[in-house]
């Protein structure tokens, strides 16, 4: 790694003279009248008008003096020869002139977005940022020349002439005037100590002489302008150009230039942001300023029209103000979460280049970070951190404590805590991370994203179960037995046992891996790691994954249930591995660093590692899968844009046990995302019935609210990947069906149909050999009881356990609760008696004694009824009595034959498509004889009231004669008598 600053890539030794163009242009402006006036000025400092005569006592103390003086030379070259010696010996003891110390300053590192947006400056206590030579401005260099060496460009490092006007000034005041030169104040800041002792300064001057002679002025000059300190942590011109102005060095002005130079005497009192707006004492810094000017102009190097348009009026500095920005630089930088782990990535990183470990290794790498002029480009977009910062810390769905006093922790910090990370899955660079509930408030908080590691709960089933029994090829089908039975290979206090779900039962007989992964069934996750899988390679496709190998969990409770801990961006990788159809990509914070000079040493996007840990049809099925978890599984997460467009999704919840803390990892086709509710202390409980769903899932969804507002959505894959298809098996054994056997299964088990690796599907010889056909009762399923009718019996499908299965671990009772109509041997079947309590469990339970003599009731009475029945319609279509049937006496029976019609129908049920289950119904209705006994009796009597009354009105008709009969004269008499009788009697009525 090159340790070299960017002006010392041309400060090779030269046999050339001094560079004297700025001594060229400084005689350029020494014309006509500012060459007089600068006689002038010379004039009047080294000629005075003559005196008069001093008086005699005078003259002899003045001789007194004088031969005082002369003896004291005397005495000194007496001395001479230990002087030398002393001399040599400082030089012996001088250090050699290592420029590698000249050019090994600290220089400020940049830190960049994903777009090469500069995000911040980053150094430690000196913020410097070099500038080559051509970089500055003319008037910057002749600012610093000429306050502080008005002769650098013809001494050879020393400057004899001041040195000599330096100890006469020291001697005859009580000021003390510097004699170094920008040479000499190079060496001073650089290699030597600053002591102040004649040691010191005889080594300083002689290093300087050998400085001189290998560089040129210009490069001396660039270097000093680099290195020299101009208050507060800023280190050289360009940072303090920045810092005081806010601008860029060709941005200055000369009054600008002149301010810089004048803070290098004393950089406390010149500080111009402390007098402009602490001190009050802004006419420190414009005195100072002015000086610079003056001297400037007295030397040549400015126009006396420059001067008087730069000088700062020393009567009302109002006038013309220098802007001063107020807040100083500092080290503090924005998004720290983020920058922070950008800084640890990059430190981890030089440590493996350059072979340093441990805390010296660390020290050595971050001092290189902040002091190195590094140039990091970073993946972070700050759009998406920013959006992921205001989703976390404005997050108020928080779950509750079960002790409100672990509102609190022991270090002060407001609990819960929450973090979140962004990963582009298509090239694993991070797009933003939170660690922390709120914003941090200083330097190197704790980052939970990265700092802490963090159990998942049911977060890791999909990398460590689910994925893993997709690429193995389903090992021993997709149907899984979710019961309360040992496993062998889950030990609890040195016995089988099983882990149980969550709330202690949702055990289901059968059960899909589909289903097992959407509610989250731990049963499931469990027997898949010890029985189909291993625990071995389950670990294998976590390390795969990115998960440290460190954090491994320990036994298959960490590999089913999540109760060991992982940091999260280590998480959000493996799930941006499903995300992109399988592959891998190390998540990586930046994808380059350049050193000062601009040369790559590192480069992420070349060494990221990748590769694929699960076949694109493995991904394909197992996002299929995680679908059907935010979709009315554990979670339901609905993502849209601001269109109100639904996005896919896919992920996966995590309830930590006890109720410590909570997950959720997912993805869409464009980002993945984990995030994390929890307590700092872990221990802290939260109240009963805390998930993943209920909390965690809301916060991932306003997360991906907003960072999807723009975008469309779009599927996750183009077309069903070619090794994919989708096939139908057993739902009990999960084998290929037998025949009709399986979709006859009388428990409703039937066939189940999923998406297939093609190398995964059931080969011919693997058919179902747990379905065996059977007689039975449709309505329970089971072996039918004596009770049962001949006509409700039906050839089914029983299912007979394998003596290897899961299922006979289970009590009789817990058998016929989880896989109703299993047993262990046919012979058992066989031998079963309805009269023992013991066998009653596998016979039907719902056509019993009662059952059966009220449906013989029913039988008998149902012949009568019909008959009665059928008397009444006959009388009804009787064509003697219909035409006297008013409307009024058809309505009304035919109202009491319906009843009686109905009457028949109580307790009675049709044949079942499918198996009754016990849960839905106790027992079969009972048919009620005595209801339809009434019915017959109330359409009996209804029927013999309106026929009866119906004949003798037939009765009467056929005793009045025809009107058109002929009769006798005493008929006829006898006919209009009885008329005119039956006129009276209607006219009396």
């Amino acid at each position: 790694m090159s340790k070299g600053k960017k002006w010392f890539g041309s400060f090779k030794r030269s046999n050339a003279k001094p560079n004297h163009s700025i001594k060229n242009s400084k005689e350029d402006l020494n014309t006509g009248e500012q060459k007089e006036g600068q006689k002038k000025r010379t004039a009047d400092k080294f000629f005075v008008r003559k005196r008069r005569q001093p008086n005699f006592f005078i003259s002899i103390f003045v001789t007194t003096v004088r031969m005082f003086l002369l003896l004291l030379i005397l005495l000194g070259f007496a001395g001479f020869g230990a002087v030398i010696g002393i001399g040599k010996a400082y030089l012996d003891s001088t250090p050699e002139l290592d420029v590698v110390q000249i050019q090994d300053q600290s220089e400020t590192s940049f830190i960049y977005d994903k777009y090469g947006n500069l995000i911040t400056e980053y150094y430690g206590y000196e913020n410097r940022i070099w500038a080559s030579v051509d970089e500055m401005p003319e008037t910057l260099k002749k600012a610093f020349i000429a306050i502080e060496d008005l002769r650098f460009e013809v001494h050879n490092g020393i400057d004899i002439k001041r040195i000599f006007g330096s100890v006469i000034h020291n001697l005859s005041n009580e000021s003390v005037q510097g004699a170094s030169t920008i040479t000499q104040q190079l060496i001073k800041n650089t290699i030597l100590t600053p002591e102040v002792t004649y040691k010191r300064k005889i080594q300083e001057m002689y290093l300087a002489i050998q400085l001189e002679k290998r560089y040129s002025k210009d490069q001396i000059l660039e270097a000093y302008l680099n290195t020299i300190w101009l208050g507060g942590s800023n280190y050289g011109v360009k940072a303090a150009a920045k810092d005081y102005f806010g601008k860029e060095l060709n941005e200055l002005t000369l009054r600008e230039c002149a301010m810089l130079a004048g803070i290098t005497r004393n950089p406390w009192r010149y500080d111009p942001r402390a007098n402009t707006y602490t001190r009050d004492k802004t006419e420190w810094t414009y005195d100072r300023t002015n000086l610079v000017l003056r001297t400037m102009y007295e030397n040549g190097f400015i126009t006396e029209a420059e001067y008087e348009e730069a000088k700062i009026d020393e009567a009302d500095y109002n006038n013309n103000p220098v802007y001063i920005v107020e807040k100083p630089a500092t080290n503090d930088y924005p998004m720290k979460y983020f920058i922070e782990y950008v800084i640890a990535d990059v430190r981890n990183r030089i440590m493996e280049l350059e072979g340093w470990e441990g805390d010296e290794g660390r020290r050595k790498a971050d001092q290189y970070i902040y002091s190195g002029g590094l140039h990091i480009y970073t993946t972070l977009d700050p759009d998406i951190q920013q959006a992921v910062e205001e989703a976390v810390y404005s997050y108020n769905n928080l779950p509750r404590f079960a002790n409100s006093a672990h509102k609190i922790n022991s270090k002060g910090v407001e609990q819960p805590q929450a973090a979140a990370v962004v990963i582009d899955q298509h090239t694993g660079e991070l797009q933003a991370i939170v660690g922390g509930k709120q914003p941090p408030t200083g330097k190197r908080q704790f980052n939970r994203a990265f700092d802490a590691r963090l159990s998942l709960g049911s977060t890791i089933k999909p990398l460590s179960v689910y994925g893993p029994f997709i690429e193995a090829g389903y090992p021993g089908g997709i149907i899984i037995e979710n019961i309360p039975a040992p496993m062998d290979g889950w030990i609890v206090d040195g016995k089988p046992s099983h882990p149980r779900n969550y709330g202690g039962g949702g055990y289901t007989g059968p059960t899909t891996v589909r289903r097992g992964i959407a509610k989250s069934l731990n049963v499931v996750a469990g027997r898949i790691v010890v029985e189909r899988i291993g625990t071995e390679y389950s670990i294998d496709k976590l390390i795969e994954l990115g998960l440290n190998p460190n954090h491994m969990p320990e036994g298959p409770s960490g590999l089913a249930l999540g109760t060991d801990g992982n940091n999260m961006i280590e998480v959000a990788g493996a799930y941006a591995a499903i995300a992109n159809k399988g592959i891998y990509q190390e998540p990586i914070s930046f994808t380059k660093v350049l050193d000062k000079n601009g040369n790559e040493i590192i480069n992420t996007q070349k060494d990221q590692v990748t590769r694929q840990v699960f076949k694109e049809s493995t991904a394909f099925i197992l996002t299929d899968w995680m679908r059907d978890v935010v979709n009315g599984g554990t979670a339901t997460v609905r993502i849209k844009n601001k269109n109100g467009q639904n996005i896919n999704v896919a992920g996966k919840t995590g309830t930590n046990s006890d109720f410590r803390g909570v997950y959720f990892a997912g993805f869409t086709p464009y980002y993945t995302a984990t995030v994390w509710l929890g307590h700092d202390d872990y221990a802290p409980q939260f109240v009963s019935g805390t998930t993943g769903g209920k909390f965690a899932a809301p916060l991932f969804k306003n997360i991906m609210d907003r960072l999807h507002e723009d975008l469309e959505n779009k599927d996750f894959y183009d077309s069903v990947p070619d090794d994919v298809v989708r096939f139908t098996v057993c739902g009990v054994s999960g084998k290929r069906p037998n025949g009709q056997l399986c979709s006859s299964d009388l428990n409703n088990h039937g066939l189940v149909t999923e998406w297939f690796p093609k190398d995964a599907i059931p080969g011919p010889d693997e058919v179902c050999d747990m379905h065996v056909q059977i007689e039975a009762c449709p309505y329970s399923g089971k072996i039918p009881s004596p009770y049962c009718p001949q006509e409700h019996r039906t050839k089914a499908a029983a299912i007979l356990l394998p003596k290897n299965s899961p299922y006979r671990k289970l009590s009789d009772a817990e058998l016929a609760k989880y896989l109703p109509g299993a047993v262990k041997n046919l012979d058992k079947l066989s031998s079963l008696d309805y009269s023992n309590p013991n066998d009653r469990p596998y016979f039907c339970p719902l056509h019993t004694k009662e059952w059966y003599e009220g449906e013989q009731q029913r039988e008998t009475i149902s012949a009568q009824a019909i008959d009665l029945i059928a008397q009444v319609k006959a009388n009804m279509a009787n064509p003697e009595y219909s035409p006297l049937l008013t409307k009024e006496q058809t309505d009304k029976l035919n109202k009491a034959i319906a009843k009686l019609e109905e009457a028949l129908e109580n307790g009675k049920i049709e044949l079942p498509e499918k198996p009754i289950k016990e849960e839905s119904i106790e027992k079969l209705p009972i048919f009620d004889a005595s209801l339809v006994q009434t019915e017959m009796e109330n359409l009996a009597k209804l029927d013999k009231a309106i026929f009866t009354a119906i004949e003798k009105e037939l009765e009467k008709l056929k005793q009045t004669p025809e009107p058109n009969e002929p009769a006798n004269d005493d008929n006829q008499n006898s006919s209009n008598s009885n008329e005119n009788n039956n006129e009276d009697s209607n006219d009396n009525n």
